[in-house]
């Protein structure tokens, strides 16, 4: 788990349109709960704060909505089962810091796609398999995942 946070492109083509999105987080290990942020699953934090204020606490990125927030929890609750497994401490809070992404180009179950993704990457993780299609009639990507709670 590298110090500071890091940045994921997360890119999808499969029709005449495709999803991109740039995430940037960090993953912090505490030895209890952490003070902020909400509970994926046991073990396991999430802080979305920094990207659900206006303006973003960097004033760069988008500001997410609570709605599509709730993709990222359900990004890194399909995560959970590796990272609990490779998770450097009893408690892991990943922080969010910012998102990017083209508003014409985008679909917030992308957040979900994009959140594994860098889980992945930042703790080297195995791939998880994300089944996505495109559906031409309704123009958009269709994920093969029940959706977030």
């Amino acid at each position: 788990m590298p110090e500071g946070p890091r940045t994921t492109r997360y890119r999808l083509l499969r029709g005449p349109w495709g999803i991109w999105i740039e995430l940037t987080a960090s993953a912090t290990a505490t030895p209890g709960p952490p003070a902020r942020g909400e509970q994926v699953t046991d073990g396991v934090w999430l802080d979305a704060g920094p990207v659900l204020t206006h303006p973003p606490t960097d004033r760069e990125g988008k500001r997410l909505t609570p709605a599509e927030a709730t993709w990222l929890h359900h990004g890194l609750t399909l995560a959970t089962p590796a990272l609990t497994a490779a998770s450097p401490g009893p408690h892991t809070l990943i922080t969010i810091h910012r998102v990017q992404l083209p508003e014409t180009d985008y679909q917030p179950e992308g957040l979900a796609a994009a959140l594994l993704q860098w889980t992945e990457q930042e703790f080297d993780l195995p791939p998880h398999a994300v089944p996505v299609t495109f559906d031409r009639p309704a123009n958009r990507y269709v994920y093969e995942w029940a959706a977030p709670a």
